[in-house]
């Protein structure tokens, strides 16, 4: 999937830090889906947005997030789907 966006295992760290930075920002702006609440915490789902990286337009997808008791996300799914 990564690599028919263009990207490599030489971008992992960038996309990690890309998808949690777009996350955390919409998170703080309630720009989220709200799903199930377990014993586990509550669990969101975030859209982010990617370029393609031979610079061909946008990629959009959706992350899946769980909140934790402390109000902290933690990334369950980094690609739950489109």
């Amino acid at each position: 999937m990564l690599e028919s966006w263009g990207y490599s295992i030489h971008d992992s760290t960038y996309l990690k830090e890309e998808i949690q930075k777009q996350s955390l920002e919409k998170y703080r702006n309630g720009d989220y889906k709200l799903g199930q609440l377990n014993e586990y915490g509550q669990r969101i789902s975030i859209r982010v947005e990617l370029p393609r990286k031979n610079g061909d337009g946008m990629i959009s997808f959706i992350t899946g997030w769980m909140v934790k008791p402390n109000g902290h996300i933690q990334l369950n799914t980094p690609y739950g789907g489109k």
